[in-house]
């Protein structure tokens, strides 16, 4: 998670402005959702013109995007981080990460999969950045599928199958309709062991079994 916020300047430079006013939206976004963020209102906050921002950003749109893109680079470096070592577990920590994401930054998620605001297609960048992200979670589920944790069905609908899950729970959680993880730690995880096959658990467990 990102640490506390760095104190906007009180001066600025031109190479600067760009970063002020991306995480001053950041910060307002988080409090009071992405309705709240307009330009000019930034620019009087930073103590610049409206046309000083717009130099750096078209419209409001454009802006978000770019927070929006952040977000999606964040969320891929905790999933990047997660331990492959065992398919099994990467699965199931893969969506645990993903959840823990939405509810430790629920307007910065709402921001980058509503699509309310930033629809698919107008913005390359954050196209991509939400591909990359998603990306590692195909790969995770690549992984458990080739050693039998996944049952063999197209590794593309198995994946959307997968995002579809954890989306699902982490919105609804994130909307107050389901527990956080706070409250009901083990929901999440149990959610996510839907993914997986269990004949071959269910197998390993019968070998224990005749071999004790």
């Amino acid at each position: 998670m990102p640490g506390k916020s760095t104190p906007l300047k009180t001066t600025y430079h031109h190479g600067d402005l760009p970063q002020q006013a991306h995480q001053l939206a950041l910060e307002t976004l988080r409090e009071h959702g992405d309705s709240a963020i307009s330009l000019r209102a930034l620019a009087k906050q930073i103590g610049v013109s409206a046309p000083a921002l717009y130099r750096h950003f078209i419209d409001r749109e454009s802006l978000l995007a770019e927070v929006a893109v952040t977000g999606f680079e964040s969320l891929r470096e905790r999933l990047l981080a997660v331990d492959q070592s065992s398919p099994r577990l990467a699965l199931v920590d893969i969506g645990l990460v993903y959840v823990s994401f939405a509810q430790e930054e629920p307007n910065l998620y709402r921001l980058m999969f509503g699509g309310r605001v930033l629809p698919r297609g107008v913005h390359p960048r954050l196209d991509m950045a939400g591909k990359n992200a998603f990306q590692v979670l195909e790969d995770t589920i690549a992984r458990a599928q080739q050693v039998g944790y996944v049952k063999p069905i197209p590794l593309s609908l198995m994946t959307a199958a997968a995002w579809s899950m954890v989306h699902g729970l982490a919105q609804l959680t994130i909307d107050g309709h389901l527990p956080s993880a706070k409250a009901e730690p083990h929901l999440a995880e149990g959610v996510v062991t839907l993914l997986l096959d269990g004949s071959l658990a269910n197998n390993e467990q019968q070998h224990k079994d005749t071999s004790s």
